[in-house]
């Protein structure tokens, strides 16, 4: 291989590793933030998901450009060319996740009903921990060319949109059974806008998966269903 694109792609890998641990270390701060029930965030830890969020998009700029170089300059063979355009749709969808992360929590700190958050946060906390297990799932798929990993990110999804559901109906229940004040509206509004972003969390999760599938086996899967059976 010549050195300068061997050179190249090691420093491409190493740093999609990087936004990869920021990403989920962003995630795992969020997952904190959540099991909270008062909206006061610490000054320490916002200027920590400042300061990461910050080396994210750096780090998906440098990627994107990198990316695109390395194609054009050295021409990789046909393996190569998958694992570059697989992780050039990952860093894009971790990105994403990265965005919702601070959106996440701004909603949260708006939130002024601690009552009906209370009462919805035990179901909350089992969707975040299912969309972590998601994220870092179909992350370690591509890291660790696994299709066990990519499996594991299907059948979380089920479980997942039945979480997502069982969740909006639960807070829906408990502003039924409480008073009409702009108060609780406004909480409700923001917490379900918290659900919606994990949701989309789990979305661009499942991307990633897809897009580790693609660099495995060259097969694209966006936009459709994966069997299981098909990866075995």
């Amino acid at each position: 291989m010549n050195p300068k694109k061997e050179a190249t792609l090691n420093k491409i890998d190493k740093d999609f590793l990087k936004i990869s641990k920021l990403t989920i270390e962003q995630f795992k701060i969020l997952s904190k933030i959540l099991n909270q029930p008062q909206p006061e965030i610490a000054e320490e830890i916002l200027k920590k998901l400042e300061k990461n969020e910050k080396n994210i998009n750096k780090l998906d700029t440098k990627l994107d450009d990198h990316i695109i170089k390395s194609i054009v300059l050295y021409k990789p063979m046909a393996s190569e060319l998958r694992h570059l355009f697989a992780m050039y749709k990952i860093v894009q969808n971790l990105e994403r996740i990265a965005d919702r992360v601070i959106k996440i929590v701004r909603l949260k700190q708006k939130i002024s009903d601690i009552e009906l958050y209370n009462k919805v946060l035990p179901k909350l906390k089992k969707l975040v921990n299912t969309t972590s297990e998601m994220l870092i799932n179909s992350i370690n798929s591509f890291n660790k060319n696994d299709k066990n990993d990519v499996i594991s990110v299907i059948k979380t999804e089920l479980i997942f949109d039945e979480l997502n559901r069982d969740l909006i109906k639960t807070a829906k229940k408990e502003i039924e059974l409480q008073v009409d004040t702009e108060k609780l509206l406004l909480s409700l509004a923001d917490i379900r806008a918290v659900i919606s972003s994990i949701d989309r969390i789990g979305d661009h999760s499942k991307n990633i998966a897809e897009a580790a599938l693609y660099a495995m086996i060259g097969k694209n899967y966006m936009h459709k269903q994966i069997d299981e059976k098909e990866l075995e």
